[in-house]
């Protein structure tokens, strides 16, 4: 019913004139289905007319079911305003496909076009789904298209400093036409993770997603999970769950634990079937040092429970790896992590040390380390970071 008191109010302001609206009458009276109604003024309108709009379908024509993504040829009528695509597993079941869409597209264009969906498990049933809108912008038919994946190639596995991108697909230098949200620093999941369907990796993020905040309002702040990371040997190293204690944070209510919120809250897009992005546990960061940044996987540890590297010039030779994987993805899009002489930097992780620290890793130009160590979780300095990553 909205749309078609949209229409009449277009075409009224247009100077469209079929029907005459009687003097007397002063207002318009809409009801929605469900009982809803809306009251419209029309005391200054004139004319009214009526405009009957056919339906904009797409089709959907299969290019290629490769291991991780599927790419779709997608032909739309004139009168077409855009479409959205989005695609959803087969078993998936879907009540309502055009708000599925919009709230899982991974592209909207407005011409006919080739579109990769990626991000997906091979040997695995798809549905691959486009809602077009006509030409007053108003959502018109949605085409739907059953697509399965093949046996994955070497070539097309994720690796290790790749490029990721909003639609789930990766490559190793930036394609033009996708848009860049992260870098690839591990391509194994944890478990848990694994049984949500995350099986490729984690990315780190091109942007920070807050500095000077806190871990938590609170330095005797709940612990998120059953035991602390530093209660395992090495833990801070192996703990890979940073979506399960960021979930466990901010699912305890807003404005409790701000760095959590403010990974959570990044605006970054995510893919379709990603985790999202959450706050790295200090296993993670581990990774993102070194696979990414190149430091010794063993490295110095003191009673176990923290660790660093302080080789010449650990810090420059760390970031500038970091930043040089993040450089693929163009000047503009990414923001680097730099560290003056003198100076340092540190990144929240969500693993916790015990009732009143938690883990980050320092970039300490100062004392020439990189660490990861626990600090008060109720410190929030201007030299702390929050940068998020996500699983895919």
């Amino acid at each position: 019913m909205k749309k078609i008191f949209s229409l009449l109010t277009i075409l009224l302001l247009a100077g469209v004139v079929t029907a005459q609206t009687p003097d007397a009458r002063k207002r318009v009276i809409i009801t929605a289905n469900n009982g809803q109604q809306t009251v419209y003024d029309v005391s200054k309108l004139r004319h009214v007319s009526f405009d009957k709009v056919e339906p904009v379908t797409a089709s959907i024509e299969l290019l290629t079911a490769a291991g991780f993504s599927v790419k779709v040829h997608v032909t739309v009528p004139e009168g077409c305003s855009r479409y959205q695509v989005a695609v959803a597993p087969a078993d998936e079941q879907v009540g309502n496909w055009a708000e599925y869409i919009q709230s899982h597209a991974s592209s909207e264009l407005t011409a006919s076009a080739d579109v990769e969906l990626g991000g997906l498990q091979e040997l695995t049933a798809y549905v691959v789904a486009v809602l077009t809108y006509d030409r007053y912008g108003m959502a018109s038919t949605v085409s739907t298209l059953a697509v399965s994946t093949v046996q994955a190639s070497d070539a097309e596995l994720p690796k290790v400093g790749y490029i990721l991108y909003a639609d789930g697909s990766w490559s190793r230098r930036m394609v033009k036409g996708r848009t860049p949200i992260g870098i690839i620093f591990s391509t194994t999941t944890s478990q848990d993770d694994q049984s949500r369907g995350w099986r490729h990796g984690y990315a780190l993020a091109l942007r920070n997603a807050a500095q000077q905040v806190k871990w938590a309002v609170t330095p005797a702040a709940h612990q998120v999970s059953d035991h602390y990371t530093s209660s395992d040997s090495l833990g801070f190293q192996t703990d890979k769950d940073g979506y399960a204690h960021t979930m466990a944070l901010v699912n305890q209510g807003t404005g409790l634990y701000p760095a959590a919120e403010a990974a959570v809250a990044y605006p970054s897009a995510a893919p379709s079937h990603s985790s999202g992005w959450y706050l790295p546990s200090s296993g993670q960061w581990f990774d993102v040092c070194v696979n990414l940044g190149g430091l010794d996987a063993t490295m110095p540890v003191v009673g176990k429970t923290e660790g660093y590297w302080n080789t010449p010039q650990v810090v420059t030779n760390c970031l500038n790896l970091i930043n040089e994987h993040m450089s693929l993805v163009g000047a503009a899009n990414y923001e680097p992590i730099k560290v003056s002489s003198g100076d340092y930097q540190w990144f929240w992780s969500s693993s916790e040390s015990g009732d009143q620290q938690a883990y980050a890793v320092f970039f300490d130009q100062d004392q020439l380390v990189v660490e990861i160590a626990a600090y008060f979780k109720n410190y929030g300095f201007s030299t702390n970071r929050v940068r998020p990553v996500i699983a895919f």
